[in-house]
């Protein structure tokens, strides 16, 4: 126990220690008494000699350290090292490091710092769950700085208090046992902490005054809070063991003086002490110093944050002690303090003050209160309520508060003084309240609950003495009277603030008759006899705003709003005559000018007050006559909105609705309306509304509209939005119009699905809303077979989409399963208006089945059919193969189907997959999908085969064959009886065929059941009826075959029938194409056939080739394919073979190629350049085929490029890509000695096909460089100006713009602009092995033709300068690499938007870098500041630098490789800085240099480079400037190139200097003033210095020439001319 803490510190009482005892909590290791109080930073420190651990040491002095930061990190190390020693091992931490913490631990958990207080109750819990028993003995030192962290203001310290004690304290009775044990120990650390002051807790020295005021008060917050923790938890016995130590808690004065302190929850604390004191009646709050500190200190003190808890305080108080507020002496008053308090308002307290308030000031006594202190009391209140800072959900509160007081002091006040004090206090709340008069928003009572403040008010006068009650009657009339005036005295409709005025009387006339409604109400229900002094003056308001609507033609609407609120809120008004004089009033508004008053501002108060008339019992009659008058005047108006409104108004309430059912004009007139509105031609929407929801039609006219409406979605399919809202309308109001009458809800529903798929959001969820409302209330089901078949067997606009087909089929739960599947019939007649086309010879390329495809002939001449499709361009098929793949992937049992047929939907599937497939592959129109070009068409037909195919493999895959017929067998039957015909469903059979095969073979191998159902002689033959058969069995089986004797003997006999077959037999194609077809069964060069049977078949093959001209381009095709098989098995025999089919290749190149159409073409072009390629790469080859190659190397190259420019269609398809793309890699291997003459691969640049651009491009883009090399040198010789090549520049006058593609378009990089950006690759290849006199050239040429401006405007405004949002390079992942380079291969691998933007990023850095002078013109004449800021910045931060780069580069290699200089010459001495962005040039002259810098700006080349001066030599300041001017110009004019600015200093200082000798005085060339000689001896003629010649004159006394002694005039002929003038 400390006796002396520093200053400002007493001595505490003495107190007996208090030892603990085992019980029930479980603390049995707790005894020895508690120890002293470690709070003052006066504390001694802790001895750390006992402790082992070095670090922990240092964790602990860091604690003991001032700064918070410090503090936290050695708490966190302490936490680390207790929870590294777990109590499991070596049973915890030190001993030693137990004793420090209890001594550090009071001190650090009152810290300033959050952090730290937390910190300090963590590491208290980990050494608790380290050391256990051990810390136990420890408690009672720290139990009270432990205790005191669950009242930390911090949440954060709170909780970290509480969860370490939770962690043992896990029930109440643990908790409540702990404080009893411990409540010795808590008083002492209370005491202790409300003995501290703010001096002994901080160090003034190194704590500010506000950390310092904010521990003490924590501190004591802490203190009172233990010492209320233990009143609330403690017996009458417990406390009254330890007596003695209360009564010395008690003593501290700082414990009911704390009242005062600055601090809330200090305040708050000390209030909640005194609730438990008088709660348990105990002695402490009974004292005169006491009662002196809440009352007057409180009172004197503000009580923001805590004005609630104190007004509590003073209740209790008051309550225990009423004579509080007796005076006693002082100076002023406990009334007139709590006066001042009350003034204050709530302080920020929340609404709960006011009440508190309120019983504060019933249980003050009034026996000795004056008509004065009422008065002052009463102001109090006021200013307190209408306080600026008072919050406004207190209001209502507060003025009931004020109220209640007030009738409480009317109680106590004599009749005179009762009307003195309700004139001054009551009387203007009444008037502020109607008219408001104060401009400040809580003046007067407002809000939901100010009615009932006034009905009070009014209650509690009405109640009052007699002279009170006749001075308030007096006070209404008054009052009513200047409404009135207010009313008549509205400003017309001429004036310009009209609308506020007539605002202002509506609202005045709101309250009005609100309040008077309330307060008739109040006195209806109110057992006493209280007299209504409202009614009288309320008629003659009426009356008033009646006859202003007569005299102003209705026009007042705040008059009308007034006898509106009237009607609504004082019913009771109209009771009587009072109902008819406004019921003639209305009649009169009518019958005299219904148009005027529709049109007037009053019109909706008038139809309002016609609406609540109704609502009065008794009045039927006299309210028909009323309501038929408005209907019957409204309806004679012209049609339009206001007639519609006025309507709607007058239906839209019980009465009115029951009246219209009687009224057959009225009803007509809403359906036409409606059906009008429908179409566009109205706009009745609230008039329909209105009668479907008050139910104002009869059932025959809901009919016969819901008729109207259904009808209206077939005929008038442009107004199905409207349609929709007005059904949408009907069924939410009367649902039982569609669930009772089955054809209508049928067709409904029928006309909501095909609507719900159109792709207009609006309307769709319109159908679905529609829908859902449908289903709510369906009692019956509709037919869903029969919407199903409809929506599979035909195809049309109207057609119902798959998706939602689907939906309801999965539905469907009571239908026959057959039922919900497509008709196969059908389905099979649809497919066949296909099979009447020609089959596209390009096929073939991609078949499955290969050259089969050409076996099939069919007439070109046969016009298509029509084919049904419906709004997305799909054919029947289509819709049958997407519906039958969604429902095979719903939870619908297919299995369940008969086996036959589910093969019949299957194999229907399968060749729909094949055509859709063949649509994909040539990207035809009028296909299966009438387009493909949409992305949403593409992914679904892509799909739709992925997924057939899919189930295909999943369905092979669950059934093994073998035993009983399975699906696959049953399948693959009927596919082989389908394709023995050579008709095009025959072949679309055989390849589905093939594919089903394939699958099989893949899962299951080739079975021995699989081979013997196929590979049967009677099938592996040439014959029409099982070719295709053959092709699809060989084609489907695969390398799997390569181990049947089947295959091996059907390739045997094909090779046999090729030696032997001739030219124009029909089997010969057949026999090609099977034994293609079986050569891919086997590795290259690996036949199983006989090595002279195979050459004796390719000499029969090539034997054909001498007459080329006759061979069928499809036969073209199947002899270059069968040699691709057949040769490399003979790669070692000589003969002309070899040279046949390699001349044949040109042949087909150059000749068959440009005569057949490209269609017909393409399949021969791919395969004789697969054959080549073969030949190219047979290992070994003998030396015919190494000769005949080398023959056809130059002649290749020519055909080649001749492919290349050969006519394609509009339309690209996969066949022709995969034609081009061979065609392009062999292009690129061309040597530079067979390059053609690039004028004819230029136009090419501009292909459709990609690739060709590609090829093309890569061809040229070796060339061009290469060829300029030359070009230079020859311009140069022949002293001609040079130029682009024609070919090239017209390449760039098609300039694209945004305005041409939408966004769709361009982020997919169009050929049209790829062209055109490569074609500009190009002329900067052009550039870049150019002089630099020819790059001048080509710049003028593009600047003449003004090339360049449609390049920069179409750049700037993809890459989103003209709309000010530029394209980050860096989030683009386009970096300097990118910048500097374009790479047309890695670019093709990425996105398409992503390649166009690298492409076109590259592009203007070679602007910048070859034709800066253009972009700088550009620049200079764009119109957009928006765009030069975006483009300026741009290229500042990713340019600029690159380019200056480069600059300096260009500039540093010149200087390196400048040739040597003449004999009377010195060298130009560059030296280039990077950092600086300088160049600087210095030529020697006379031991001096004179130099000039040329600084390169950070924007370059947007802001050009500057030229100055460093060292001036020879020549006058005049021709300086003017050489450094010329400088600056070359460089700007020159297309920015420092090097000819470099180069025009060298040549002027040159020139300067050229013929120039030594000053025969100093013998230097240069003078000291930077000057040449220049004054010369007319006699000898020998040069001087100005100044030498002046500083002889000055010591030899005469003016005669050094060498020859004659006289020499030192001023010149011009300066002495001009002194004679």
């Amino acid at each position: 126990m400390k006796q002396n803490r520093g200053k400002g510190k007493k001595t505490p009482t003495s107190r007996p220690a208090t030892g603990f005892g085992s019980g029930a909590s479980g603390f049995a290791g707790f005894g020895g008494s508690g120890g002293g109080s470690a709070l003052s930073y006066l504390a001694e420190p802790p001895s750390f000699s006992a402790v082992a651990d070095p670090n922990v040491i240092v964790s602990f002095k860091n604690v003991l350290k001032k700064d918070s930061t410090t503090k936290a990190k050695g708490l966190e190390d302490l936490v680390a090292y207790a929870q590294s020693h777990p109590f499991e091992k070596d049973g915890g931490v030190d001993e030693a490091v137990l004793d420090v913490w209890v001594q550090l631990y009071p001190r650090t958990s009152i810290d300033n710092s959050r952090r730290v207080r937390e910190l300090s109750h963590n590491l208290q819990f980990e050494l608790m769950k380290s050391a256990r028993k051990r810390m136990e003995r420890h408690i009672p030192s720290v139990v009270g700085a432990w205790l005191a962290g669950l009242y930390d203001r911090d949440r954060v310290v709170a909780r970290a208090a509480n969860d370490g004690l939770a962690s043992f304290l896990n029930t109440p009775d643990k908790v409540l046992g702990f404080w009893k044990k411990c409540q010795g120990q808590i008083l002492d650390y209370a005491i202790d902490a409300i003995q501290e002051t703010q001096d002994t807790l901080s160090d003034e020295r190194s704590t500010t005054e506000e950390d310092a005021e904010a521990k003490y008060f924590r501190v004591v917050t802490a203190s009172l809070a233990l010492v209320l923790g233990l009143l609330q938890k403690m017996g009458d016995s417990d406390i009254v063991k330890l007596q003695s130590r209360y009564d010395d808690y008690f003593a501290e004065e700082t414990v009911w003086k704390s009242i005062t302190f600055s601090d809330s929850s200090v305040r708050k604390t000390v209030c909640h002490l005194l609730f438990v004191c008088l709660d348990r009646k105990l002695p402490y709050a009974e004292g005169t110093k006491v009662k002196q500190a809440i009352v007057t200190g409180g009172l004197r003190t503000n009580q923001a944050g805590s004005a609630l808890e104190y007004v509590k305080a003073l209740t209790k108080l008051t309550q225990s002690s009423p004579g509080i507020w007796v005076a006693s002496g002082e100076k002023k008053s406990p009334i007139s303090r709590l006066q001042a308090f009350i003034a204050k308002g709530s302080q920020g307290s929340p609404p709960k003050f006011w009440e508190s308030l309120d019983q504060l000031l019933s249980l003050i006594p009034t026996t000795n209160l004056t008509a004065e202190d009422a008065s002052q009391l009463l102001t109090a209140l006021k200013s307190g309520v209408t306080n600026r800072e008072e919050p406004r959900t207190n209001t209502s509160y507060a003025w009931k508060c004020y109220i209640d007081t007030a009738r409480r002091l009317l109680g106590c006040l004599s009749a005179d003084d009762q009307l003195a004090f309700a004139k001054k206090h009551l009387f203007p709340l009444f008037e502020q309240f109607l008219f408001s008069v104060s401009e400040r928003p809580t003046s007067i009572p407002l809000g939901p609950n100010a009615m009932a403040v006034f009905v009070d008010a009014y209650h509690a006068i009405a109640t009052a003495a007699t002279p009170l009650t006749t001075a308030f009657a007096e006070e209404w009339d008054r009052v009513a009277s200047v409404l009135c005036a207010n009313i008549s005295g509205s400003l017309p409709e001429v004036s310009k603030d009209y609308q506020t005025s007539q605002e202002r009387i509506a609202e005045e006339g709101r309250r009005w008759f609100g309040l008077v409604g309330h307060i008739h109400e109040k006195i209806a229900h109110a057992n006493a006899n209280v007299a209504d002094y409202t009614t009288e003056p309320s008629t003659r308001v009426l009356s008033q705003s009646t006859s202003l609507l007569e005299n102003r033609n209705l026009k007042p609407f705040g008059a009308a709003r007034i006898l509106e609120y009237a009607l609504s809120t004082s019913p009771h008004l109209f009771r009587g005559e009072k109902w008819s004089i406004l019921s003639v009033f209305l009649l009169s508004a009518a019958e005299s000018d219904v148009g005027r008053a529709t049109e007037s501002a009053s019109c909706r108060h008038l139809l309002s007050c016609v609406r609540l008339l109704g609502t009065f019992s008794g009045r039927d009659d006299e309210y028909s006559r009323l309501w038929r008058a408005w209907v019957g005047a409204t309806l004679g108006l012209p049609p339009g909105k206001t007639r519609d409104s006025t309507l709607a108004s007058l239906i839209s309430h019980e009465k009115g609705a029951e009246l219209c059912k009687g009224y057959r004009e009225l009803q007509d007139t809403i359906v036409a309306q409606t059906l009008a509105t429908v179409r566009g031609q109205a706009n009745a929407w609230e008039l329909l509304d209105a009668a479907i929801t008050y139910q104002a039609l009869d059932d025959n006219v809901n009919k016969s509209l819901a008729q109207n409406l259904v009808a209206s979605l077939d005929k008038e399919a442009q107004n199905s939005g409207n349609v929709l809202r007005a059904l949408e309308i009907l069924v939410k109001g009367r649902p039982q119009l569609f669930s009772t009458n089955e054809e209508l809800h049928t067709a409904l529903v029928a006309h909501l699905l095909s609507l719900s798929e159109i792709s207009d959001g609006s309307i769709h969820a319109q159908a679905r809303a529609i829908r859902a409302l449908l289903d709510s209330h369906a009692d019956g089901k509709l037919p869903v077979a029969g919407i199903i078949q409809s929506n599979l067997d035909r195809a049309g606009p109207q057609s119902l989409d798959i998706e939602t087909v689907a939906v309801q089929a999965e539905a469907a739960s009571d239908v026959p399963l057959e039922d919900i599947f497509p008709n196969t019939n059908i389905w099979m007649e649809q497919l066949a208006l296909f099979f009447e086309r020609p089959i596209d010879p390009s096929l073939s390329i991609t078949s499955n089945v290969g050259g089969a495809a050409a076996l099939i002939k069919t007439s070109t001449n046969t016009p298509a059919p029509r084919v049904a499709r419906d709004r997305k361009g799909r054919s029947i098929p289509v819709r049958m193969a997407l519906y039958l793949n969604r429902i095979l992937q719903s939870q619908v049992d297919f299995t369940t189907l008969p086996e036959a047929f589910q093969a019949e939907l299957l194999y229907l599937q399968a060749i729909t997959a094949q055509l859709i497939s063949d649509q994909i592959t040539t990207m035809s129109d009028d296909g299966p999908w009438k387009s493909l070009r949409e992305d949403e068409a593409i992914s679904d037909a892509e799909e739709l085969v992925s997924s057939s195919r899919n189930f295909f493999n999943t369905r092979v895959s669950a059934q093994k064959p073998g035993g009983n017929p399975s699906m696959p067998q049953m399948l693959l039957d009927l596919m082989m009886q389908q394709s023995r015909e050579l008709t095009p469903r025959d072949l679309y059979s055989s390849r589905a065929m093939s594919e089903l095969i394939q699958s099989m073979a893949e899962v299951h191998g080739l079975t021995a059941d699989l081979e013997d159902r196929l590979l049967k002689t009677e099938i592996l033959k040439t014959t029409p009826e099982t070719v295709l058969i053959a092709a699809s069995i060989v084609a489907g089986l695969g390398e799997t075959a390569q181990g049947s004797k089947a295959i091996n003997n059907f390739c045997n006999r094909l090779v046999s029938d090729a030696a032997g077959a001739s030219l124009g037999a029909d089997k010969t194609h057949m026999t090609l194409v099977l034994l293609s077809l079986c050569g891919q069964v086997y590795d290259k060069g690996e036949l199983p056939v006989a090595n002279n049977r195979i050459v004796f078949a390719v000499r029969q093959i090539t034997s054909w080739l001498d007459e080329p001209e006759d061979i069928s381009p499809a036969l073209c095709t199947e002899i270059c394919r069968s040699l691709a098989q057949l040769l490399p098995c003979m790669k070692d025999v000589y003969g002309s073979y070899w040279e046949k089919t390699l001349d044949f290749c040109i042949f087909l190149w150059t000749k068959a190629a440009a005569a057949h159409d490209i269609k017909e073409s393409l399949p021969f072009i791919h395969a004789s350049l697969k054959l080549c390629k073969v030949l190219e790469t047979l290992s070994d080859p003998n030396d015919d085929l190494e000769d005949a190659l080398k023959a056809f190397s130059e002649g290749k190259s020519k055909a080649l490029v001749e492919l290349l420019r050969l006519p394609r269609g509009e339309s690209s398809s996969q066949p022709q890509e995969i034609v081009d793309g061979m065609i392009c890699r062999e292009v690129e291997k061309l040597p530079m000695r067979h390059m053609p003459d690039l004028a004819d691969i230029f136009p090419l640049i501009a292909s459709e096909s990609r690739d060709i651009q590609t090829a093309a491009f890569n061809l040229l883009h070796k060339a061009i460089p290469a060829q300029q090399e030359q070009k230079s040198v020859d311009v140069l010789l022949d002293k001609t100006d040079a130029r682009l090549p024609d070919e090239l520049l017209s390449l760039l006058l098609d300039a694209p713009t945004l305005e041409q593609y939408s966004d769709e378009m361009l982020a997919q990089f169009p050929a049209s602009i790829r062209s055109y950006l490569l074609a500009w690759k190009l002329v900067f290849d052009a550039y870049s092995t150019s002089s630099f006199k020819v790059r001048n050239d080509f710049t003028e040429h593009l600047k003449a033709d003004g090339c360049s401006t449609p390049l920069l405007e179409f750049m700037f405004d993809v890459l989103g300068h003209s709309a000010a949002h530029a394209l980050k390079l860096d989030k683009a992942n386009l970096g300097p690499e990118q910048i500097r380079s374009y790479d047309i291969k890695l670019a093709e691998a990425e996105s398409e938007e992503r390649s166009m933007q690298w492409l076109l990023v590259h592009l203007y850095y070679l602007v910048l870098k070859y034709t800066s002078g253009l972009f700088r013109s550009w620049y200079m004449d764009c119109r957009s500041k928006q765009t030069r800021i975006a483009v300026e910045s741009w290229t500042t931060k990713y340019f600029s630098p690159r380019i200056i780069d480069d600059t300096l580069d260009e500039v540093q290699n010149w200087a390196d490789t400048q040739e040597a200089p003449a004999a009377d010459e010195q060298q130009l001495v560059v030296k280039v800085s990077r950092p600086a962005r300088e160049v600087t040039a210095g030529y020697e002259v006379d031991e001096s240099e004179a130099a000039i810098v040329i600084k390169v700006p950070s924007s370059y080349p947007i802001d050009g480079v500057t030229v100055a001066g460093l060292r001036r030599v020879a020549v006058t300041e005049r021709k300086w400037q003017s050489w450094i001017m010329t400088t600056q110009g070359v460089i700007t004019f020159s297309n920015g190139n420092i090097i000819d600015g470099l180069q025009v200093f060298k040549r002027n200082i040159i020139g300067a200097l050229k013929g120039q000798g030594e000053c025969a005085i100093c013998y230097s060339i240069i003078s000291a003033d930077k000057r040449m000689p220049d004054k010369r001896c007319t006699t000898c003629k020998n040069l001087f210095h100005r100044t030498c010649l002046y500083k002889w004159f000055q010591t030899s006394n005469q003016n005669t020439c050094p060498l020859c002694r004659n006289p020499i005039d030192y001023l010149g002929a011009d300066t002495q001319k001009r002194r004679q003038v």
